[in-house]
């Protein structure tokens, strides 16, 4: 007798890249079986012909145990997230864990130690402020600290912290390669002086030998500069530089109004003027911005939220043409306002990513194969984090499964100026986490099966 049983599904099997009609057991929260027989189990569903793949795993979010922004990235299908990215994780890193195991969480989360946290724990807030060799060393030891705990690696944001240096790059990074755990970046600017910072981070890995994620690429580069930097990106691979990256499905970012991102030159380098800024909560929610908003907003109220409408949505496909780009979401922009509100006055990035990406690239264009598309949020970015029983289907592995209807399947959400930022999407049928269903038909069963992920810190090896 089973625990749970998919019965008359497709397996996307982002491994082997194919299609496989087959039904699936569970026991233990593991995958038991994968058979076309039938066996008796406690629950069985039937999938109808439906698509099973692996739980999607969000290689780059904030959601930081949020629970609506996690309820948000579960009715997309994901399963698992990696938090503590752009320079931004815990202070208190075990402390974190045990209150979110206590509690409970909807979805798997994974943390990255963020190196602006670093900072500010010893005692550098001021982000133009560069650290002492004293600094450096106490936050040397935090990241061992940290590592130890089971961190996944470490994030840097490098463009809200624009005097970074050199030195505590290079420093933190050796740190986790000692371990062989990831480092991601969020680089130091946007637009076409983005291409130096890429390759500031491509020669980081060269260097180092840390395995590097550049995060969000469209984020960065999707405004009119994504060839040169696919080609930068190519070009390492190809010489053996130990780099990959990932895009969301959207070119207009959310991040708070007060960061050096928002610095007066954004406008400049941009080429766009202050009601390109768009604030979906907060002290001007709904609006656009003039000077005197803005200013008021950097002084007053420098943790709202602001969305940037900048970029152009031809570049998104193109950012997948790289055959190892993966999927994610950026989500957490209600985990950045520091409590659920109105959970419609966020991004539609935090509610429609993946649905979003599978309808786009596989479904709409043809850009690319279901079997390859899958792989992007699932085996991919398993791989990448060391996660060997997630972002597969197979004998052994964790009973994480989303089932779901191609045809079916759209996200909903908009900018919160069209519409619902949180609106749930069709076509995802279940969503298994530990061989339980937390989503059904859209229906929250159960918010507590997610579990906080921890690494080991093991010496690297060749």
């Amino acid at each position: 007798m089973f625990d749970f049983g998919i019965e008359n599904g497709i397996i996307v099997d982002p491994e082997r890249r194919r299609l496989v009609a087959a039904n699936i057991y569970i026991s233990g929260g593991k995958i038991a079986d994968i058979t076309r027989e039938t066996h008796a189990a406690a629950e069985t569903v039937n999938a109808g012909g439906e698509y099973i793949a692996p739980g999607f795993i969000d290689i780059h979010a904030h959601i930081e145990s949020h629970p609506t922004a996690g309820l948000l990235l579960a009715r997309q299908g994901v399963t698992t997230a990696v938090n503590g990215n752009c320079g931004f994780g815990q202070a208190d890193l075990n402390a974190y864990f045990t209150v979110t195991e206590t509690r409970g969480f909807v979805i798997n989360q994974a943390q990255l130690c963020g190196a602006t946290t670093l900072r500010e724990r010893v005692g550098v807030a001021d982000p133009y402020m560069p650290l002492s060799e004293r600094q450096l060393a106490e936050a040397a030891k935090l990241l061992e600290e940290d590592l130890q705990s089971g961190a996944f690696g470490l994030s840097f944001g490098l463009e809200y912290c624009p005097e970074t240096s050199k030195q505590e790059l290079y420093t933190l990074s050796r740190i986790v390669a000692k371990y062989g755990k990831l480092v991601a970046i969020h680089i130091r600017t946007d637009f076409f002086p983005g291409l130096a910072a890429l390759d500031e981070v491509i020669e980081l890995s060269r260097q180092t030998g840390a395995a590097v994620q550049i995060s969000h690429i469209v984020y960065q580069f999707g405004y009119g500069m994504m060839r040169h930097a696919l080609e930068r990106i190519e070009t390492a691979r190809r010489a053996g530089i130990d780099i990959s990256c990932d895009s969301g499905m959207y070119t207009s970012f959310a991040t708070k109004i007060g960061t050096a991102v928002f610095d007066e030159q954004c406008f400049a380098k941009w080429g766009v003027s202050y009601d390109s800024i768009y604030m979906p909560g907060g002290a001007y929610a709904g609006q656009t911005l003039t000077r005197e908003s803005y200013l008021d907003l950097r002084k007053n109220h420098p943790d709202d939220a602001a969305i940037a409408l900048i970029g152009q949505p031809s570049e998104i496909p193109m950012a997948f043409e790289l055959p190892y780009m993966m999927a994610s979401s950026d989500a957490g922009v209600l985990a950045m306002n520091g409590d659920d509100g109105d959970s419609s006055a966020a991004h539609p990035q935090d509610a429609g990513t993946f649905p979003r990406f599978l309808r786009e690239l596989v479904s709409q264009r043809g850009q690319l194969t279901l079997p390859d598309a899958i792989s992007r949020i699932t085996s991919l970015p398993a791989e990448r984090l060391g996660l060997t029983d997630k972002g597969k289907i197979a004998v052994g592995a964790d009973a994480d499964l989303v089932v779901f209807d191609p045809e079916k399947l759209r996200d909903n959400a908009v900018y919160p100026d069209r519409g619902r930022s949180d609106a749930p999407p069709d076509g995802i049928s279940r969503v298994i986490i530990g061989g339980k269903t937390a989503i059904c038909a859209g229906d929250t069963i159960h918010t507590d099966l997610g579990r906080i992920l921890r690494k080991p810190n093991a010496a690297w090896k060749y």
